[in-house]
């Protein structure tokens, strides 16, 4: 499938970071692919590569299900380090909590809730290495397509393991000294996807119930104007 003009092959994803089931992996595809093929592609930086859709799914998962009922896949989490801080940066802060709350059981909503995180949490990340040669090495792959085919359970050469390395200390340094900053960001991403949905609620009596409202929704992300610091995140 072409996205942002890029062939990706959706059935060959980065492995998830969390267990998941078939029936699972097979609802995740069923509700992305009519996004995709209908050009909702707004959050071009969370709909860009195999592994940022790979993360998509991870916050995805971890909104719809369980909490209790969630399990990381340590063998895969091995080999996406990167995936995995922020994972962890984002799901362990109290605004991320709230959201899953609201989406618990709700497949539509918590699609709709990590495909907007995951825009504004990379824009976030981009915006503070895409200066930083040596750790936006490491990060490049999350946010440009370089090679599709590359087969992800091959063992990183020495080169990709340092980079990764890299990237993955900056991360969690960056949020760590900006912890405020940070949470503030998923603050405003939660107020903003709150508005969103007080306005669908206005036009539907229910809330969020069919695809055509996922691709309405992320339409009303990329039209509005939104900014943080005085730069936009809508990609």
């Amino acid at each position: 499938m072409l996205i942002n003009g890029i062939e990706i092959d959706l059935t060959k994803l980065e492995k998830p970071l969390l267990l998941v089931s078939e029936d699972e992996e097979l609802l995740f595809l069923q509700l992305l692919q009519p996004i995709l093929e209908h050009e909702h592609i707004q959050c071009q930086l969370a709909l860009s590569t195999r592994k940022s859709i790979s993360l998509v799914r991870d916050f995805w998962l971890a909104m719809y299900k369980d909490r209790e009922k969630l399990y990381i896949n340590s063998g895969h989490a091995l080999l996406y380090p990167i995936r995995l801080i922020i994972f962890e940066v984002v799901t362990q802060a109290e605004y991320f909590k709230r959201l899953s709350k609201k989406s618990f059981g709700d497949e539509c909503l918590s699609l709709i809730y990590a495909i907007v995180l995951l825009q504004f949490v990379l824009r976030w990340i981009k915006e503070r290495f895409s200066d930083n040669e040596e750790v936006y090495e490491g990060l490049k792959l999350l946010y440009r397509t370089t090679d599709d085919s590359v087969d992800d359970q091959s063992s990183p050469s020495r080169e990709q393991s340092i980079g990764q390395a890299i990237a993955v200390k900056a991360i969690r340094f960056e949020v760590r000294e900006n912890s405020q900053e940070f949470a503030s960001l998923l603050y405003q991403t939660y107020n903003f996807l709150h508005d969103i949905e007080n306005g669908e609620e206005e036009k539907e009596t229910t809330r969020l119930p069919s695809m055509r409202n996922v691709g309405d929704t992320l339409n009303l992300f990329y039209d509005k104007c939104y900014t943080t610091n005085e730069v936009t995140v809508t990609g």
